[in-house]
């Protein structure tokens, strides 16, 4: 487990990200060097998890981290600026609607605490509570830590899967931390 160095963790910016095709752990280091060219710095991250696809059936494993980080930017910006970097690894939506594999997926899941609600951007994410890619990495990274955004911490949420070891595997040591 990552220690807790932090304590106002209402500063950061948390973006979730995935991966399950070509190198996938290179994926996620190029998308940390990205962000951080992009005045989006990375000051820490989550260990990387292997999972199963969600919302669809894939038969490659994704890879899935939480990345805490730090910018002046304003919440429109950020999403734009995630949406480039998914572009320029060369990310192509195919479908129209639903969930399908993908090189790079950068989703903003909390933004400095606020609640966004406009037709391209839901701040909190979602899905935040959902999905247990998310909620063990964001437990790892901030546990018991209260959002007035979400209402709930993410020590609590992750006792709501019943198995929770499945289907996460730490893959591999967080990639940055201070």
């Amino acid at each position: 487990m990552v220690s807790q160095k932090k304590t106002d963790y209402n500063e950061f910016i948390y973006i979730g990200v995935g991966t399950n095709l070509g190198n996938r752990l290179e994926h996620i280091r190029h998308a940390m060097d990205e962000l951080n060219s992009l005045d989006i710095t990375v000051i820490r991250t989550s260990s990387v998890y292997e999972t199963q696809a969600w919302g669809f059936e894939s038969d490659d494993l994704f890879l899935n981290a939480v990345f805490e980080c730090v910018s002046p930017i304003k919440p429109m910006n950020c999403l734009k600026a995630t949406q480039f970097v998914e572009k320029k690894m060369g990310r192509k939506k195919i479908l129209k609607e639903g969930y399908e594999s993908r090189i790079i997926d950068l989703d903003i899941l909390l933004f400095k605490d606020q609640k966004i609600q406009l037709p391209e951007l839901t701040i909190p994410h979602p899905y935040i509570t959902e999905r247990q890619f998310v909620i063990e990495p964001m437990n790892e990274l901030i546990g018991s830590f209260f959002f007035q955004s979400l209402g709930v911490n993410f020590e609590e949420l992750k006792t709501k899967f019943k198995n929770p070891e499945f289907p996460f595997v730490v893959y591999n040591p967080p990639l940055v931390n201070e």
